[in-house]
């Protein structure tokens, strides 16, 4: 039986445990998440995938259903979190007690595309940076409505626990026009 290997899912409403299952086998992942598919977060394990880019939906609290990813994806290498085209609601819970094998062991590639410099997306990066022994490379796209040479700093005093790692910071501005937002 074939397996899939790349997946991306879009503003799914009603995604269910079926058509997640079939998802197990996928390398590289593309996840747009919505309220429906919180419920179905720990429903599988994604024992292969080593890429997953994270795009949250504005109404959905995403720290708990990152977090439960991250504990079911065992090999993941690459992480990227783009908020880039959705508000963040704030996110009162803190990032479980037990650390991610993949944290703990294997990730290596860290990008949040839309990084606003926020309280919760300061703790969030502050627990990615301090649990991720394996960490090469960290990819910060700042928005340009945050002070940017503060929240540069802020990012670079943050401990890591992989002294190795860099740590490269860009600013993402919006142009607006008649067919939509572009992206610089």
């Amino acid at each position: 039986m074939p397996c899939l290997n790349v997946a991306r899912i879009g503003n799914v409403h009603n995604l269910d445990d079926k058509l997640l299952r079939s998802l197990s086998s996928v390398i590289h992942l593309n996840l747009y998440l919505t309220k429906s598919m919180v419920a179905s977060c720990n429903a599988i394990k994604f024992s292969r995938l080593i890429e997953f880019c994270f795009f949250p939906s504005c109404y959905v609290d995403w720290l708990e259903p990152l977090m439960i990813f991250l504990q079911i994806s065992p090999k993941l290498k690459t992480l990227t979190i783009d908020t880039d085209y959705g508000c963040l609601p704030p996110s009162c819970n803190q990032p479980s007690s037990s650390t991610p094998e993949c944290l703990s062991s294997h990730l290596e590639i860290f990008g949040w595309r839309g990084y606003r410099g926020r309280e919760d997306e300061k703790q969030l990066m502050t627990y990615i940076l301090a649990n991720s022994k394996c960490l090469k490379t960290v990819e910060i796209s700042l928005l340009a409505t945050c002070n940017l040479e503060e929240t540069q700093k802020e990012l670079e005093s943050m401990p890591r626990i992989s002294t190795s790692s860099q740590l490269l910071t860009s600013s993402t501005q919006m142009d607006w026009s008649f067919t939509g937002v572009i992206m610089n």
